[in-house]
């Protein structure tokens, strides 16, 4: 049995990292093209961040503070281009998106 050999559904396994967690999946679309899906496993970092945000409601703001602690795959294909560009204010939009509350570790608009 070879890894591409494990399925789920149409998906072919592509790669699994036992450190990491992360899978990736490929489908084969039939004319030549495939896509690859690439799975993070992020059960772990949200339950931590939820626990770092609830012992934050009572702490003060200061300087290095922590605000967030993000999955890479998520910071490359959301902030890291605003990053590069020093583009702050798309950073705190998208920190203080509701959407990205499981990303944050402290309370307050940053």
């Amino acid at each position: 049995m070879t890894p591409f050999d494990i399925t789920q559904g149409d998906w072919r396994l592509f790669s699994h990292d036992a450190h990491s967690g992360v899978t990736r999946w490929f489908l084969d679309l039939g004319n030549g093209q495939m896509i690859v899906r690439t799975d993070t496993p992020v059960d772990d970092l949200i339950s931590d961040n939820a626990e770092a945000y609830s012992n934050s409601l009572s702490q003060n703001w200061g300087d290095g503070q922590r605000v967030a602690s993000i999955p890479l795959d998520v910071y490359f294909s959301q902030l890291a281009e605003a990053r590069k560009n020093g583009d702050r204010k798309y950073i705190k939009k998208w920190l203080n998106d509701s959407d990205n509350r499981k990303f944050r570790t402290f309370k307050g608009t940053v």
